[in-house]
């Protein structure tokens, strides 16, 4: 009774074996396919010079109190630097979103306030009229640790040799990243699947601490395509004045 039983086992792990193979194919198929036409054939739009962020941009973030005004870009600057005015609230700034800059070093000046900084695992408190580096791969945070308002200059600078001056009239760094990261909410309100998507098209991320830099991407890149087709994008035009 035992080997009649036999055979069908094996016909039975053998038509598994081709059900999971056929749905592996199908998979790979939709990946490559999806990859094809949304990085290739029906890209994204790039903003045009119009929507390229310039000196006085303003980038609300209300989900970490703070807002960003922009002192000059890395459009207005061939790609050297990248440098705004920060006013936080107290409470405020993304202590609860550490995060990875691996291209760039932040520098961050406190003019007015107190602000404590978390550096791999290191407590920091930066008064007015001192400053403190995030240097390229380190996990950073911060908050507006003082009862009132505080106000920062902070500065990106590229770390290694790079296209800047390309990318920068592109559109495809930080500065512009943080203007459509605004355009869904501001930091702290856009979702997590929408920083992946973000993620796909910018070349000078701020990854999130945690998980390998080299799996965020890959997972931001095979994301992008389905992401688009419930609406997700990596661009968002500035809205119609009257909407």
């Amino acid at each position: 009774m035992r080997g009649v039983g036999r055979p069908d086992d094996s016909v039975g792990n053998e038509v598994m074996t081709k059900r999971i193979g056929i749905v592996i194919s199908l998979v790979v198929s939709y990946v490559l396919v999806s990859s094809v036409l949304h990085y290739l054939v029906f890209p994204e739009p790039v903003p045009d010079s119009s929507d390229l962020p310039r000196s006085g941009t303003i980038v609300a973030n209300p989900a970490i109190q703070s807002k960003f005004v922009y002192r000059e870009t890395f459009v207005e600057t061939a790609g050297r630097e990248f440098e705004w005015d920060n006013f936080i609230e107290p409470g405020g700034g993304p202590i609860d979103i550490p995060h990875v800059h691996p291209h760039n070093r932040e520098i961050f000046r406190v003019i007015d306030g107190e602000i404590r900084f978390v550096i791999d695992g290191e407590d920091h408190v930066v008064r007015a009229g001192e400053e403190i580096v995030a240097q390229p791969g380190s996990v950073h945070a911060f908050q507006n640790s003082s009862g009132r308002p505080a106000y920062m200059i902070s500065r990106f600078e590229p770390a290694e040799d790079g296209p800047w001056e390309e990318l920068a009239r592109e559109g495809l760094l930080l500065d512009s990243q943080f203007v459509q990261i605004g355009r869904v909410g501001g930091m702290g309100s856009a979702s997590p699947l929408q920083m992946m998507v973000f993620g796909s098209r910018f070349k000078t991320v701020g990854n999130l601490a945690g998980p390998p830099i080299w799996l965020q991407k890959v997972a931001a890149f095979l994301v992008a395509p389905t992401a688009r087709l419930f609406g997700v994008h990596a661009y968002y035009p500035p809205r119609q004045s009257g909407r």
